[in-house]
């Protein structure tokens, strides 16, 4: 595809309270998309994200439109969209908006659809026969003519898996991992005051992906051989529970629970070691944030944060094994702390490289080129 004078719609099923890493990377590819190639560039997002405080700020210096909610439903919407902006290139995000996007834009309208999110199958025999065909309608017979960026390569085989099934393949599908904005990370680290415990971070969320459940296994385990930790979690959408119902409320001292900020450099500043301890991700914004500042990383063996096994600072541990992160916790706490900082600045360097927007907006963009 020639890009130069395009007109991009990107589609975001995204609703989020902070801006975060995600809008940042689209920011990132505008400004890069308009300096070099003199393209316009427009947004969609669902009409809940209108009162939030970042989108207000937004829709000063971007063109922005709103659908209903439920943005499996907003074909009318689009195609007023369609007819006032006439993009030549569609891009969604997150899956929302996949097929109404794909009945609303054609006839030349170059079509992306982005992967974010971790699918996987249900056990029971009646739910997974409808989720097999969700699949097979999604990604087979739907996803013909389209062009798929997926942030995981677990993800890009999933769907060639179910285009293959539908006999047919889809444009180009290509895994491009995210980007991090490294100005909230990079040079912010500060020299911590200990008070005698090594800290660990862990972010909190829904306990069937982010498995904070195994952490606390894991924790309980590691207290039985020494007291000189803690674990901050921060509050997620069922965290709270998760860790109350695990302690009956009783929460031991070396469990803090953490409101979730958007200052994440002074929360990585008050901790010595973040751990991932999730059963299901993509990518994880979190990991690479927390290398890039220069947390040694504890992660649990998932493909889909493979990425980060490489770097020297890196820890592994088997998914769902709380004694295996029990393990790698004692060892962290115990490791040479001068070895330990060499690590971290190679695992910086590395991820500082690979994973700023700037990486991530050039790699969407030769995409575009491709398709």
């Amino acid at each position: 595809m020639n890009i130069q004078n395009a007109r991009l719609l990107l589609i975001a099923q995204y609703a989020a309270p902070y801006e975060g890493n995600f809008i940042a990377s689209l920011k990132t590819l505008e400004v890069i998309l308009k300096e070099k190639f003199d393209c316009e560039v427009a947004y969609v997002f669902p009409k809940a994200v209108y009162s939030l405080p970042w989108m207000q700020q937004f829709m000063l210096e971007h063109r922005t439109f709103f659908t209903c909610n439920d943005v499996r439903h907003s074909y009318t919407e689009l195609e007023k969209i369609r007819e006032e902006y006439m993009p030549t290139l569609v891009h969604t995000h997150f899956d929302g908006y996949d097929l109404v996007v794909n009945k609303v834009f054609f006839n030349g309208v170059k079509r992306v659809w982005h992967m974010h999110n971790h699918l996987s199958y249900v056990s029971h025999p009646l739910k997974a026969m409808y989720q097999m065909w969700c699949f097979l309608q999604h990604y087979g017979f739907q996803s013909r003519n389209v062009n798929i960026i997926s942030v995981s390569d677990e993800m890009r085989k999933f769907v060639e898996r179910w285009q293959l099934r539908a006999l047919h393949k889809s444009g180009r599908i290509q895994y491009i991992p995210n980007g991090i904005d490294l100005s909230r990370v990079l040079n912010k680290r500060k020299p911590r005051i200990s008070d005698d415990k090594f800290i660990f971070l862990a972010f909190g969320g829904r306990n069937s992906s982010k498995r904070i459940d195994v952490l606390l296994e894991a924790g309980k385990e590691l207290i039985k051989l020494r007291n000189d930790f803690q674990v901050f979690i921060t509050k997620g959408t069922d965290t709270e529970a998760v860790v109350n119902n695990y302690f009956q409320g009783n929460l031991p001292s070396w469990v803090i629970l953490k409101d979730q900020t958007e200052d994440i450099a002074s929360l990585f500043n008050s901790v010595d070691c973040f751990i991932s301890s999730s059963e299901h991700e993509t990518f994880s914004y979190a990991i690479c944030e927390a290398s890039v500042f220069g947390l040694p990383v504890i992660q649990s063996d998932i493909a889909g944060t493979m990425w980060n096994a490489k770097n020297p600072s890196t820890r592994l541990f088997k998914v769902n094994d709380p004694l295996a992160l029990c393990k790698q916790m004692n060892f962290i706490i115990d490791a040479d702390k001068e070895e330990l900082e060499k690590q971290i600045q190679v695992t910086i360097e590395n991820n500082r490289r690979d994973y700023s927007l700037e990486q991530w907006a050039h790699n969407v963009i030769s995409f575009y080129k491709q398709i």
